[in-house]
């Protein structure tokens, strides 16, 4: 195996294998916390979330409220046609 090719699989196995997220100002004191992950179902990672949202507010002295969510869970893929991550959205204030 060349050191190109294992370079090239090595990337798109660390690429699927974490979960991401981050929180982002939405409208009237509101925020959003989006995510993705390879190895979760979306409930999951949905719960995963609303945590980081607790955490979030935590720092601030606060609590999390949650006001809208979303999940889809992951769709298998093959090597011509990658799959999709599972993904989830929450809406929340902190209060």
């Amino acid at each position: 195996m060349s050191l190109r090719l294992a370079i090239c699989l090595a990337a798109v196995a660390l690429a699927g294998c974490g979960t991401t997220s981050f929180v982002m100002p939405a409208h009237n004191g509101a925020f959003w916390v989006t995510g993705s992950s390879a190895h979760l179902s979306g409930a999951q990672e949905k719960a995963r979330l609303v945590e980081d949202a607790n955490a979030y507010c935590k720092h601030r002295g606060k609590s999390a409220v949650v006001i809208a969510s979303s999940e889809n869970d992951a769709k298998a893929g093959t090597l011509a046609a990658p799959g999709k991550l599972a993904r989830a959205t929450v809406q929340f204030r902190c209060q």
